[in-house]
């Protein structure tokens, strides 16, 4: 019984840490630790979406300024905590929509293009043409 609740406390400790380490900038930013440091952001983009990464952007929602990605990166100068959100490059931007997750900005991050249907889209989707007919 004692090694059982050395075993658990040992994973709670790791799982603290991680869950630390995972989510640092917003606990960083709710509590105001320090003021916010000027960073440079490098952003790996995970490209699900079978089209060049260049055709993506990462952009800072505060200054609206934006980085392009080569080889799977953007490098970004922003203010820590400053909300980040992946985009479609400029031109194409009235042609398409494409929405992600807005993330706060931290020194190392990562962003997903999925381009798929959620089947929860497809199931609306199918329920409509059943309902409304093709």
């Amino acid at each position: 019984m004692k090694v059982l609740g050395q075993i658990m406390l040992v994973v709670f400790g790791v799982v603290l840490a991680y869950l630390l380490y995972a989510f640092w900038p917003e606990i960083r930013h709710a509590t105001r630790t320090g003021g916010p440091q000027h960073i440079t952001a490098e952003v790996q983009l995970i490209n699900r979406c079978g089209m060049p990464d260049a055709n993506f952007v990462v952009l800072n929602l505060k200054t609206r300024r934006s980085a392009p990605f080569s080889n799977g990166l953007a490098r970004i100068n922003v203010m820590e905590g400053d909300y980040l959100e992946l985009q479609l490059s400029a031109r194409y931007s009235t042609d398409v929509t494409f929405n992600s997750v807005q993330q706060r900005a931290s020194r190392s991050m990562k962003v997903t293009a999925d381009c798929g249907v959620s089947e929860r889209i497809q199931g609306t989707m199918d329920s409509m043409r059943n309902e409304f007919g093709n």
